[in-house]
């Protein structure tokens, strides 16, 4: 069954407003990892679980990127 050209559209606009939601989500952690990085005092803690929340936002916008693409072929 072939996919409507109204259906492709709602899946990038779809897909367009999750990869901009998440980019927020990454740029604040990212925000949020650097602050406690550049902290005079370091609170490990903090720091790991900064470091995995940023790195799990990478992983989900790295894959949100990748379907954008394919569905820009």
């Amino acid at each position: 069954m072939q996919t409507s050209a109204l259906a492709i559209i709602t899946m990038r606009r779809e897909a367009a407003e999750r990869y901009e939601r998440i980019n927020r989500l990454w740029l604040g952690a990212r925000t949020a990892y650097r602050r406690l990085h550049d902290a005079p005092v370091l609170n490990l803690a903090a720091m790991r679980s900064a470091a995995a929340r940023l790195d799990q936002l990478t992983t989900g916008r790295a894959a949100l990127i990748r379907d954008l693409k394919a569905l820009s072929d």
